[in-house]
């Protein structure tokens, strides 16, 4: 009954953390500066299918990540499904908590970077959680140590890569299209230099606390 209970607490944990992070991703939408590295292809194509939302290009992409993980371990596992009705609900939270978000207008340039670092810090903590809950891991999470594990590389190194491709991708293709490169910008810069040292320091001060109260 304990270990069941535990199970539930680390499930809360992580549907708390993507709740948290949907509420990032939509104050960076908002910031109009960017997003995250490995959300530059759903803003892209949002830009340039607009009668689709971002959630739905989201779930998208990340269901690609989750094919790219079955394609590199040739197997398809109980966790994956897991993945992708996680990776749904996420797209769900962004959808929903845009609607709350609505009465948020930054007007300048300043506006902006201040909302831009807010959102970065929400995103990271909320990465936290789910890091930290035990429970799952996110479909591009998953495809980055797929991938890490065959070549033997780190999951670091890995994930650098993977999010410079998807960043310049998207860049190539804004740039191609749309003539501007408005799915990048100062917000993706601080993703990619903030996000995992405030997810660090969150998971440094709490991580210990979380992981023994969900018996992890």
């Amino acid at each position: 009954m304990k270990q069941k209970n535990f199970f539930y607490h680390r499930m809360i944990f992580y549907i708390s953390g993507l709740l948290i992070m949907s509420v990032g991703s939509n104050l960076f939408l908002k910031a109009a500066l960017g997003v995250a590295p490995s959300c530059t292809v759903a803003l892209t194509l949002t830009y340039l299918f607009p009668f689709h939302s971002y959630a739905s290009f989201n779930f998208l992409i990340n269901t690609a990540f989750l094919v790219g993980e079955v394609f590199v371990l040739r197997q398809f596992r109980k966790s994956q499904i897991i993945q992708l009705a996680l990776t749904f609900l996420y797209s769900v939270f962004i959808e929903c908590t845009s609607w709350g978000l609505f009465f948020i207008q930054p007007e300048g340039l300043l506006q902006k970077i201040s909302l831009a670092f807010l959102a970065c810090v929400i995103l990271s903590i909320g990465v936290a959680f789910t890091i930290n809950s035990g429970f799952a891991v996110m479909p591009m999470e998953g495809l980055v140590k797929s991938i890490a594990d065959k070549t033997h590389h780190s999951f670091g190194v890995i994930r650098v890569l993977l999010e410079l491709s998807l960043t310049a991708g998207s860049a190539v293709v804004a740039f191609t299209f749309l003539h501007n490169l408005s799915p990048i910008g100062i917000g993706t810069v601080l993703t990619a230099f903030l996000s995992g040292n405030i997810t660090n320091l969150f998971s440094f001060l709490f991580g210990k606390k979380m992981q023994a109260f969900l018996g992890v």
